[in-house]
């Protein structure tokens, strides 16, 4: 396997100094925007000269990004909190190596992994709030309770809670992602098979397809108490040789008892009406179909 991620690149010729060193500002940026260096010294047990030297290295090798103002401080870059979650990853025989890129988008990076077996795994690495703070309103009440955080904990929350409805779905026998472990900001799965259904340019069945989906959203509502919140052509994987589909992406998925529950999962339903609307001509009734969901009809 070719590796396309940087911080895995990076992370075999990391000494166990620089990777204490990291997890010191990660601990520290819990606090503030910046780990100062007087604090990483405090912390990490090292001398203010040995702390120097590691962090100028850390800061050359893109895994921390200094900041000069009032007092010398570092945060961590994306490709450092990638090195720290994939280090736990292989120290707990989760992920032996990564592999080239699948998808890059706005909130996540899908890249392709081997487990200890060498068997191909995935890995789901989620980068909210990368492209913008804006993505914090989306995430607001992820971060109830929060005086400070910082888009490496927006990330890691929003993965948390992601890895935590799909284990409650685990036993289910909905097409959703097998869960192999989480660090951080990072999922492990098995390999889903299957191109997102709006690259699907012929599909076979469309209405049978639209009815499956219909079908998962009433048993996720009613035998999981769980709206997906993001339900979307972008988020159907179809596998073209089985004629079948996965649903993925979950960090914005909502309990039953969220005020708004039945609101967004009509919205659910009505963009996904509107883009079966458009391409197979095949549009149900919202309402109705929301009604059928919610036990209603």
């Amino acid at each position: 396997m070719s590796i396309t991620l940087y911080g895995a690149r990076i992370l075999k010729d990391l000494t166990n100094q620089e990777l204490r060193v990291l997890n010191m500002v990660e601990t520290l940026l819990k606090k503030g925007e910046y780990a100062p260096v007087e604090k990483i010294t405090t912390y990490s047990g090292y001398t203010e000269k040995e702390v120097s030297y590691i962090v100028s290295k850390l800061n050359k090798k893109k895994l921390l990004r200094r900041w000069t103002g009032q007092f010398v401080g570092y945060t961590l870059t994306f490709a450092g909190f990638d090195a720290l979650a994939l280090n736990s990853l292989y120290n707990k025989k989760i992920v032996a190596g990564v592999g080239r890129a699948k998808g890059v988008g706005k909130e996540s990076d899908i890249y392709y992994a081997i487990d200890f077996e060498e068997n191909e795994i995935m890995l789901k690495i989620n980068r909210t709030g990368r492209a913008s703070f804006q993505q914090v309103k989306k995430r607001r009440d992820l971060l109830k309770g929060k005086f400070h955080y910082s888009v490496f904990s927006l990330a890691e929350l929003s993965s948390k809670r992601e890895y935590e409805v799909l284990m409650k779905l685990q036993e289910s026998k909905l097409p959703i992602p097998k869960m192999l472990g989480r660090n951080r900001h990072i999922i492990a799965m098995n390999v889903i098979e299957g191109i997102e259904l709006v690259k699907v340019q012929n599909l076979k069945k469309p209405l049978k397809i639209l009815e499956k989906i219909i079908e998962y959203g009433k048993i996720l509502y009613n035998k999981y108490n769980i709206v997906h919140a993001d339900l979307t052509e972008y988020n159907i994987l179809y596998d073209e040789n089985k004629d079948s589909i996965a649903i993925i992406d979950f960090p914005q998925a909502i309990t039953t008892d969220h005020p708004d529950a039945d609101l967004i999962l009509e919205r659910d339903f009505s963009h996904l009406f509107d883009y079966f609307g458009k391409k197979w001509f095949i549009s149900p009734e919202v309402e109705d179909v929301v009604e059928y969901i919610v036990g209603k009809k």
